[in-house]
């Protein structure tokens, strides 16, 4: 009896497809959206952030969809998922409606957000039209000098360079990792051949079922020629 195939997915995929994403999820361009959730979804002075990191679980990816498709036993399914659930590997059930191997396909490790046990003050400044973010310990100056136009969704990075945000449509599949629910996304793109500063990266603000938000940002920054990478996941309340 053969193991189902399981398929490994990159590490980096919750960022992308959070990013924890952007291919996964379908954007619209700002100019088609309005901009009135975003001010509620950048965090609080003062606010209290749990700091995530990425576990790999395995998931089924797009499978309750397919076993609806084809007709199959809604009994064999919730055992499928529960087990998922329980973190064990499911066992294929011909009442699925779905060839063994057919089912093989749908199993896959995600990278998933998981709490690291420790929280974050946010260093926050509001103002009327701009939110400002700055450094505390643990954020390892990731945040610090990213600043927000409340009215343009602009989002400027502290190497020169400013970006406009797509808004994430509604996703609440239930065979997605992370439920979210909607929010905005910046891709972050820039290089200056004169000052030798540069940015690749991405910028996300999600609201998730929970009520809560969770806030992801992963770029790799040139500054006067030095490199410096890093990627932050954090979940607060608003």
């Amino acid at each position: 009896m053969t193991a189902p195939r399981v398929l490994i997915l990159p590490a980096l995929a919750l960022l992308s497809a959070l990013t924890v994403a952007g291919s996964a999820l379908p954007a619209q361009s700002v100019a088609a959206v309005s901009l009135s959730r975003l001010p509620g979804l950048l965090p609080g002075v003062g606010e209290t952030a749990q700091v995530m990191r990425l576990e790999t679980r395995l998931t089924v990816v797009d499978l309750q969809q397919r076993v609806i498709e084809v007709g199959g036993s809604p009994d064999a399914l919730r055992a499928v998922l529960a087990s998922t659930a329980r973190g064990e590997v499911p066992v294929y059930d011909m009442r699925l409606g779905i060839s063994k191997e057919e089912f093989g396909r749908y199993l896959a490790f995600q990278p998933v957000p998981a709490p690291t046990g420790k929280t974050v003050k946010m260093p926050v400044i509001r103002e009327p039209t701009r939110v400002t973010l700055g450094d505390a310990p643990g954020l390892n100056g990731l945040l610090r000098g990213l600043s927000f136009d409340l009215k343009t969704g602009e989002l400027r990075v502290p190497e020169g360079f400013s970006f406009k945000p797509t808004a994430v449509q509604v996703s609440s599949a239930p065979d997605r990792t992370v439920d979210i629910r909607g929010g905005y996304q910046w891709n972050l793109r820039g290089h200056n051949p004169d000052t030798q500063n540069g940015i690749r990266g991405q910028f996300n603000l999600y609201q998730l079922g929970s009520g809560q938000i969770m806030l992801t940002y992963k770029r790799t920054s040139l500054v006067k020629g030095v490199f410096n990478e890093g990627e932050l996941i954090l979940r607060y309340d608003h």
